[in-house]
Order: C-alpha cells, then structure tokens, then sequence
C-alpha cells in the first residue's frame, strides 16, 4: 500500500460524519423540494414571471424556462441555485481543510514527520477532497432520480396557450438527473481546486477561506449584474456561471463547456504541487 494511497483513506475515515451529514442534509433539501411540485409547479410560473429581468437571471430563468414543467421546476428550485451552491460550499470547505486547515494546526507537520512526501500528501488530500465531492453529488442526485416519480416529476404536461394551442413539456428522466447533476459537481470541483491552491500556496486557512468566497459569490454577482448591462458582458467568461446558467445542462444535456472546471482543477493541482514544494510550512 503506498503512502499517498494511506494519507488518501486517513483523510476520508477522519470526515465520515461530516460527509455523512453534508449528504443527509443535502438529501433532505432535494427531497423536500421535490415533494412541494404538485402543489407548487402550478403556480411556479405566476411567481417567477412577477418579476424582473435580474430576478430572473437569478432564478436561472433566462433562457426561457418553463417553471412549471417538472425540469423547469427542477431547475429553479434546486440546480439554478440551491444545488450548485451547497456543493460549492462543501468543496470550498473541503479544499482548505485538506492542506491550510491541518497546516493551521500543526497537524500538517506531524505528518510530514513520518516516512511520506509533500508529493504524497498533497496528491492522497486532493484526491480524498474531491472524493467526497463526488459522493455527495452521486448520492444527492440518486436520491432525486429515486424520489421523483413518488411527486409526479417524471409524467409530462400539458398546457393550453393563450391562442388555444396546446404544449407538452416532457418529464424529467435519469438522464436529465445525471447531466445536471454532473454540471453542478464540475462548478463546484472548480472552485473547490482553487481554495485547495490558495491554501497550498499560502498556508494560510482564513486567506484560502476568503479568496475562495470571493471568487465564488463575485462570479454569480458579475454574471447577475450583466443581465442588467451589456457592458459587463466581456468580464461574464471568468465566470463558471455564464456556461452553467446560459447551457441549462439539466434540460439540454452536457456540453462542452462542462470541461472546464476539470481543467482548472488539474492545473490548481499542478501549481499546488509546485509551490507547496518549494515553501516552508507555517508552524502552528
């Protein structure tokens, strides 16, 4: 068994109960929400259509969503926002705790102090990191695939347009769970890469912690504000939330801007790797 592979199974068992809780609490989010659509998908579209064009971009209704078909309800309600962003919470706690929160505390010296290498640490904690990532996501969206035909998300609807015509939205499927499941898990490993790089470069929990928020809400904040001035629009691309907002891969299904995050995850692992070679650790 080799050293990155035990520091990598140390990490896990010591966040058991937390990743325990982080997915039960999630479960229970995505549950209830979904339990709420026969009651409320009727009346989905009246609330969402009250109001503005930045409440709208906010709600994720921007491209012309229907919220009160079941994936037009799926998505406002949980994997515009509430998914997405309690994924990244998770990820950005994830990835300051791997390196600068044991730092903090000395326990990255002690174990440093035993027959294993800062290559080893760093690639067993980023692994263990993004391996609770993916199991909080797997499970929160096997919970919703097993739960949505218990409250009618998975039968299509009809309704009757103004001019006497009638339009059916299909119901949700296994595969439109897997899809925006998936493109909630990138945006979040995205941000999750990069605390994990600000940690390994400074050390420093409060200085991963913050530049990692900020990073995260000034994205959604830049994107919100240019659905209120074009001229904001350029500065969108540095935001995960113009592709996972404008692309709806929940309904549309992936795309390739999906990659990206796995991009920059695979280069913060890089840049963490070389500067957390090449520092001094901070003593606690």
């Amino acid at each position: 068994m080799s050293a990155a592979f035990r520091v990598y199974r140390r990490w896990l068992r010591d966040r058991v109960f937390s990743t325990v809780s982080w997915t039960f609490g999630l479960i229970i989010i995505i549950v209830a929400t979904a339990a709420f659509y026969p009651s409320l998908g009727g009346s989905a579209d009246a609330m969402a259509s009250g109001g503005s064009e930045a409440m709208s971009s906010v709600l994720g209704l921007s491209a012309g969503i229907d919220p009160s078909s079941p994936l037009g309800y799926l998505w406002i309600g949980l994997y515009a926002n509430v998914l997405p962003w309690t994924l990244m919470a998770l990820g950005v706690s994830l990835g300051v705790a791997a390196l600068a929160g044991d730092e903090g505390t000395g326990a990255l010296e002690y174990l440093l102090s035993g027959p294993v290498t800062r290559t080893q640490v760093i690639m067993g904690r980023f692994a263990a990191a993004i391996t609770v990532l993916v199991i909080a996501s797997g499970l929160s969206g096997l919970s919703l695939v097993v739960t949505m035909p218990m409250f009618d998300l998975t039968d299509s609807v009809t309704t009757t347009l103004p001019d006497g015509t009638t339009s059916t939205a299909p119901g949700a499927t296994i595969g439109n769970i897997v899809d925006g499941t998936i493109s909630a898990f990138a945006i979040a490993l995205g941000l999750a890469s990069l605390a994990f790089l600000i940690g390994a470069v400074t050390g420093r929990k409060s200085v991963a912690l913050g530049g990692a928020a900020t990073l995260g809400v000034g994205g959604y904040v830049l994107y919100t504000l240019s659905s209120m001035t074009s001229s904001l629009d350029g500065l969108t691309w540095l935001s995960s939330w113009r592709w996972y907002v404008d692309d709806v891969m929940l309904i549309n299904g992936l795309n390739w801007p999906v990659l990206i995050p796995f991009g920059v995850a695979a280069i913060s692992l890089l840049i963490s790797w070389w500067a957390f070679l090449h520092r001094d650790l901070h003593s606690s």
